[in-house]
């Protein structure tokens, strides 16, 4: 009886969330999964702490990220606040490439997207992927997970070779359609980070939900793994000049 109830029960949760998903389609799914993870976009600037741990030491750091949208997508700009030694550095993240500037340099150098910015977060997790930006939906399906708990599995692949991470394997909750993980692929086909979303907030007097922690575990290098932390939100004026690659470096 124990074993009939149980399916009975597995099933009664596939089906519910197969009802919440009948009218979404991929691209609606894929903005949904982005809505629930990030906050609205009138916030534009945010702080987070990131503790990296290896089996040979841990470290701590603190960037202030600044967002923008402008008309050919989302650009991102990523500043160290702490260390003392990194201070000065920042990485912009653009639609078309990832740029580095060291106080040392009189120009931004171009790089990857999938460069890390500290311990293992690279640019890219720290700026925020998109699914809705620079995914499709190439498998989907429903199943229940050992705790009785419908979820959704997706696995995406990235709309060109400027991406930084051509494949990703998304679960999700099937009732609130919140991303539980993610394993990001190397070129190679290989799976190098699984990230976790082990925190969910609601913003001050909103309704904005957005992921706070997030876990990154490096999957080729045993024992090394990442937790950031948004520690503040804020709504500022930002220039454009920010986010232009050709405004960085000695005027």
């Amino acid at each position: 009886m124990k074993r009939i109830t149980t399916l009975l029960i597995m099933l009664l949760a596939l089906s519910t969330a197969a009802v919440a998903q009948e009218t979404l389609a991929d691209e609606e799914l894929l903005r949904t999964l982005d809505a629930v993870r990030f906050f609205d976009v009138e916030v534009n600037q945010i702080e987070v702490a990131i503790l990296s741990e290896t089996p040979d030491e841990t470290r701590n750091a603190a960037v202030r990220l600044q967002f923008a949208e402008l008309e050919d997508g989302t650009y991102s700009r990523i500043e160290f606040l702490s260390p003392e030694e990194l201070a000065g550095q920042l990485y912009l993240n653009t639609p078309d490439a990832a740029y580095f500037l060291g106080p040392d340099l009189d120009f931004p150098i171009k790089t990857s997207a999938t460069t890390e910015v500290f311990g293992d977060t690279a640019v890219a997790q720290t700026s925020g992927i998109r699914f809705s930006e620079d995914y499709t939906i190439a498998e989907r399906r429903e199943f229940v997970d050992e705790n009785e708990v419908a979820q959704i599995e997706l696995k995406l692949s990235a709309v060109d070779f400027s991406v930084a991470f051509q494949e990703i394997l998304v679960i999700a909750d099937a009732e609130t359609l919140r991303p539980i993980s993610m394993t990001l692929y190397a070129l190679s086909g290989l799976p190098f980070y699984e990230v976790s979303f082990v925190e969910y907030e609601v913003r001050e007097d909103t309704d904005d939900v957005y992921v706070v922690i997030q876990q990154i575990v490096n999957l080729l290098l045993i024992g090394r793994q990442t937790t950031t932390e948004i520690v503040d939100l804020g709504i500022e004026d930002l220039d454009e000049s920010l986010f232009d690659p050709a405004s960085l470096g000695a005027p």
